[in-house]
């Protein structure tokens, strides 16, 4: 009883304090307010509570900043309706509750200018945060294949789960998503939407750092070898580059315009973005840290690098063109218009009969749409009953996984199409489907403040166990959900397909172990014994080859040496628990 009692007057003063704010914020003029409808648009904005997402002074919190660089596209009327309404599938609630004249006063608010936000290199490094771990003799390295970090968005938490179990967890506030493994999957690197970035090591099991990187945060991505963090910000627009060892700040590149999103490419030191408003590809070199830019159709508000890093495909929210970049010859070498707007930040990548596949959600309508890759070709699409936005795979699974606004996963044979379903949880709403390493499991999103964490067997489609959670985002696992580890998923089905007959990743069978082939030859070696092994056994001390020769593209020469190079990482292998 005593603990409600202090609870209910820490919330007392809050509501009392901020409520303070606005009477003097009014009183002092510490806001330049032009007229009477802004001031009276502050007291709504804070009586109804858009401060506890959008911040005191409107530059972000949980949620996006409300000041004209980032709303001053919208008209009027549409801000009104996404007031009125929500905005799904962010946790934007209704307010139905309003009047006009409320509305009218919180628009003119919103739409007031802000003062210039400034956060210097000096700001991030007064920033930093060092946590004290525990002694180094007790720390033990972990295998992190089959563990899971799971984004409960409504507690500001991050669960380490291995299994069914929850073996962690810990506090980073107004985490979002996005969370990036280091290369050797040690480290996990936080952001959160009001610009810090954390540093969460699983042999100590704590956070090692912590700074702001700025007022405002898009995603962060890791360069080539995981030497950077590069955290894209809109408040100040800049991309900080990290030092990714103990996140001291190395270089602030000042831009004039909001990224979309930027990716690390892990075949050499590039980074890929693109902005929010502005038909701009940027490649970023991350080792002499500057820009080269390249002009495309349409602003690319969303897209994706392909596994092997060779394009960039993306799409405006304004244009249902899905547009294909070359990252080597920098133009447009495939464009369809499509039906409604699709989703490329969540496709799914697989191998079948020789040839490469994505499928994608769309943001308007309840289609999953199906294309090939590398010789680009629209297959079809196929209606899931509702509108989704992840799809998600693996090579152990025949279906794709995904989402339609709905209380259960679709899933569509990857083989021959055919669609079945599972329920999650009953009235509930699934977003998002991620596996643990060794795709034995799956872990399911039911959304919501009295939603659930549902944990399926891969091949019996049953869910084993249900935990509640509130607002559970996204879960991160290292072989599954690192850009760097999509080649060599892709690779794995390409070895399904035409090698494991007689190779096995790491133990001797007919032929050579992969890790042994990975320790022993170069990539022009392993292409020269594809192609030509009758010639070149010889030269490799072999008096007799039974290997035959295969005629394989580039795309899956490329994904099968990856693959094989990652043969000889045991936290990518997924044999075992």
């Amino acid at each position: 009883m005593r603990i409600f009692k202090i609870i209910i007057l820490i919330l007392f003063v809050f509501v009392v304090s901020i409520n303070a704010y606005a009477g003097n914020t009014l009183k002092n003029g510490s806001v330049d307010m032009k007229n009477d409808m802004q001031k009276a648009g502050l007291r709504v904005y804070i009586q109804n509570g858009c401060f506890v997402c959008h911040g005191i002074h409107r530059l972000g919190r949980s949620a996006p900043p409300l000041i004209p660089e980032f709303i001053g596209r919208l008209s009027d009327n549409k801000l009104k309706t996404i007031i009125t309404k929500g905005l799904f599938p962010v946790p934007m609630p209704s307010f139905k509750q309003l009047s006009g004249e409320d509305l009218s006063e919180l628009v003119s608010y919103l739409k007031m200018p802000s003062k210039k936000v400034l956060w210097t290199k000096e700001d991030i490094k007064n920033s930093l945060v060092k946590y004290k771990n525990v002694n180094r003799r007790n720390i033990k390295p972990v295998n992190v294949k089959n563990l899971m970090a799971v984004v409960e968005g409504g507690t500001g938490k991050v669960w380490i789960m291995k299994g069914t179990k929850i073996l962690n967890k810990f506090n980073f506030g107004n985490i979002h998503g996005g969370l990036k493994y280091s290369p050797s999957g040690r480290y996990l690197y936080l952001p959160s939407t009001t610009g810090y970035v954390g540093k969460y090591d699983f042999y100590t099991k704590k956070l090692s750092y912590k700074i702001r990187a700025c007022r405002y945060l898009r995603n962060i991505s890791l360069s080539e070898g995981g030497k950077y963090v590069l955290a894209a910000c809109w408040l100040p627009k800049s991309i900080v580059v990290l030092n990714a060892k103990n996140l001291k700040p190395v270089k602030i590149i000042p831009l004039k315009h909001r990224v979309s999103v930027i990716y690390g490419l892990f075949r050499n030191n590039k980074a890929v973005f693109s902005f929010m408003h502005k038909p701009v590809i940027g490649i970023l070199n991350t080792v002499a840290l500057n820009i080269s830019y390249y002009k495309i159709p349409v602003p690319f508000q969303d897209f994706f690098v392909d596994p092997l890093d060779e394009y960039a495909v993306g799409t405006s929210f304004k244009n249902g063109t899905l547009n294909v970049f070359s990252l080597k010859t920098h133009n447009i070498v495939y464009s369809h218009k499509s039906e409604g707007i699709p989703h490329p930040a969540g496709a799914a990548f697989w191998f079948y009969k020789g040839k490469f596949y994505f499928a994608l959600t769309n943001l308007k309508t309840p289609f999953v749409s199906i294309w090939r890759m590398y010789d680009w070709k629209f297959i079809r699409n196929f209606y899931t009953g509702g509108v989704g936005f992840f799809v998600k795979t693996n090579p152990y699974t025949k279906y794709l996984w995904i989402d339609n606004s709905s209380d259960a996963v679709v899933l569509i044979n990857k083989h021959n199409f055919r669609i079945k379903k599972i329920v999650v949880k009953k009235g509930g709403l699934v977003i998002h489907t991620q596996f643990s390493g060794n795709e034995r499991l799956a872990y399911i999103s039911s959304y919501g403040k009295n939603g659930e964490l549902a944990i399926a067997g891969v091949n019996s489609l049953k869910i084993i166990k249900n935990i509640p959670a509130d607002d559970v985002i996204g879960k991160y696992n290292y072989v599954n959900y690192q850009r760097m580890n999509d080649a060599a998923l892709l690779g794995e089905e390409v070895y399904f397909t035409y090698c494991w007959g007689c190779h096995n990743p790491t133990l001797q069978s007919i032929g050579p172990s992969f890790s042994y082939i990975a320790t022993h030859l170069n990539d022009a070696g392993i292409k020269a014994q594809l192609s030509n092994p009758k010639t070149f056994s010889k030269q490799l001390g072999y008096k007799y080859n039974a290997m035959p020769a295969f005629k394989l593209n580039k795309e899956e020469l490329k994904a099968l040496i990856v693959f094989i190079r990652n043969s000889s990482n045991r936290d990518f292998w997924r044999n075992g628990n």
